[in-house]
C-alpha cells in the first residue's frame, strides 16, 4: 500500500474549469441526441446536465467570477 500514489486535490478553479468542460460536452452530446430523436437519452443527459450545473453553483463562486475566469481555451 505504501507504493500507492495519492491523488492531488484540485483547486476550486480547476474543479470549475473541469465541470465547465463537462457541461459543454454534455450540451454537445444532448444536441446530437436530439438529432437522433432519442428522447430517453435526451432526458437522461438533461438530468446529468442539471446535476453538473448544481455542482458548479455549489463551489462558492462569488457572483460567477470563478466560472467567468475558467480556462475555456481548450477547443471542443
Amino acid at each position: 500500500m505504501a507504493d500507492k500514489l495519492r491523488k492531488r486535490r484540485l483547486s476550486t478553479r480547476q474543479k470549475t474549469t473541469t465541470l465547465f468542460y463537462l457541461w459543454h460536452n454534455l450540451r454537445d452530446i444532448k444536441a446530437e441526441t436530439e438529432r437522433l430523436a432519442d428522447e430517453e437519452l435526451g432526458l437522461l443527459l438533461g438530468m446529468v446536465e442539471l446535476l453538473v450545473e448544481d455542482r458548479i453553483s455549489g463551489l462558492n463562486i462569488a457572483h460567477g467570477a470563478m466560472l467567468a475566469a475558467a480556462d475555456t481555451a481548450r477547443p471542443n
